[in-house]
């Protein structure tokens, strides 16, 4: 197949990708500053569990986002970068929670062995992830090669007249019993 003309291809914005990156960086720190500010005090910890949680969701909603899009760039790169921020952030609040008094010994270290293995989880699966696009990439190019091919033209002699039984099929097997010559009284 052609392919089509200049005139019916997609317009391609350069600047919003980047608009709707930045409008969500802006949102997301809104969210976590209200987060941070609306939770007292004394429950900053807390509030920092929330953000690093919420941080995580955004991660995956970029993740999902990219689904949506031609090249996604703007969501992959939010996506790693909340990963990395909600991780980071649940990893320092659980680990330094008992250091401040706020809770005991035995709940950090059950926090971060939970913490673990979500980031057991969550590696294993972005690995997964990563070896079916790369699946997909390798069985493009056949695709690809395939597609600038010149297609045959059913008005060519060749395929014109093409027999009608293929030559890969077995010829066909003798007859097991040839008819007898009628027999004379």
């Amino acid at each position: 197949m052609a392919a089509p003309s200049p005139a019916l291809q997609p317009v391609r914005d350069k600047w919003s990708g980047a608009v709707l990156t930045v409008l969500f960086l802006v949102i997301a720190a809104l969210i976590f500053a209200a987060l941070y500010v609306t939770i007292p005090g004394s429950q900053h910890f807390y509030a920092l569990l929330a953000i690093g949680i919420v941080a995580l969701f955004f991660a995956l909603g970029s993740y999902l986002a990219e689904a949506f899009s031609r090249s996604p760039t703007a969501q992959r790169s939010l996506a790693w970068g909340f990963f990395g921020m909600g991780f980071a952030v649940l990893f320092l609040t659980v680990g330094l929670g008992s250091t401040y008094g706020i809770v005991s010994l035995t709940w950090t270290l059950w926090g971060l062995v939970i913490l673990v293995i979500a980031l057991f989880i969550t590696v294993v699966l972005i690995r997964w992830r990563g070896r079916a696009v790369r699946a997909t990439e390798n069985q493009q190019i056949p695709r690809a090669a395939w597609r600038n091919e010149t297609p045959p033209s059913a008005f060519s002699y060749a395929t014109a007249n093409s027999p009608s039984v293929p030559t890969t099929a077995p010829p066909p097997p003798p007859p097991s019993n040839p008819p007898s010559p009628p027999r004379s009284p």
